[in-house]
């Protein structure tokens, strides 16, 4: 599937709002099949901008947690005590994956 620059664009910012793939291709008046297949791949420019729009937000999420408990609130120590586990999960996957 080829797509515009804009249409990237489009599909980064609604995957940044956590909108659902089948969501995206509808709004944007996708095939939603192939849109799909492009998204399971997890290659090529139609994953990157869902990877992306993804995962900026997940970041400006997690940096204002870290802020919140740098700052003190309970929740957001409990919270980024759990990204910190995920994060320590992840780099144990990939080594093992080496």
């Amino acid at each position: 599937m080829n797509l515009t620059e804009v249409q990237l664009k489009e599909i980064e910012s609604f995957s940044g709002i956590f909108l659902e793939p089948e969501e995206i291709a509808i709004l944007l008046d996708l095939d939603e099949a192939e849109f799909m297949n492009d998204i399971r791949k997890k290659k090529g420019n139609i994953w990157n901008a869902y990877f992306r729009g993804k995962t900026e937000s997940k970041k400006d999420i997690h940096t204002n947690i870290v802020k919140m408990a740098k700052h003190g609130s309970p929740q957001a120590e409990e919270m980024a005590k759990q990204m910190i586990t995920q994060q320590t999960l992840a780099e144990r996957r990939a080594k093992r994956d080496r």
